[in-house]
């Protein structure tokens, strides 16, 4: 099992609670955040391997902070120098035609529109934290050079 360690920002707490049901069952650690600015704060409390971040998160009180949608969250991130590696994965309800492209320029990695299959999402984080399964190499065939 893995010990790598998943924050999943998610504002619609039935699509949070079956993700984080399914990739702890994947065996993934997982700490969830409902808003930008409590992933913010957890990234630098739970130093996570991966983020999965929706796009659409609710806007904040216009007194207590910036705003943290999930554009804003991907550009803290890239901003800040620990957390630059880190890799996100948009799954969105938001139409792709108009946010793929501006996701990925922004520096996610995958982009997936809800509802996203699993097997699909696993794939990409398998893949962004390098834990794809390799083919085995190729065996010589005796009598050939």
């Amino acid at each position: 099992m893995s010990s790598k360690k998943i924050l999943v920002v998610e504002d619609d707490k039935p699509s949070a609670v079956v993700l984080t049901h399914k990739l702890k069952g994947s065996g993934y650690t997982v700490v969830s955040a409902a808003d930008g600015a409590t992933a913010v704060h957890l990234v630098g409390t739970e130093h996570p391997d991966l983020i999965i971040l929706d796009l659409g998160l609710p806007a904040l009180d216009p007194f207590s902070g910036p705003n943290w949608d999930g554009f804003s969250v991907i550009d803290w991130l890239h901003r800040s120098r620990p957390t630059e590696p880190i890799p996100i994965i948009v799954v969105t309800a938001w139409d792709p035609m108009r946010a793929k492209k501006r996701a990925l320029d922004a520096g996610a990695i995958a982009f997936f529109q809800k509802p996203v299959p699993f097997d699909e999402l696993l794939t990409a984080i398998k893949n962004a934290l390098g834990l794809a399964n390799t083919a085995p190499p190729t065996q010589a065939i005796p009598g050939q050079t």
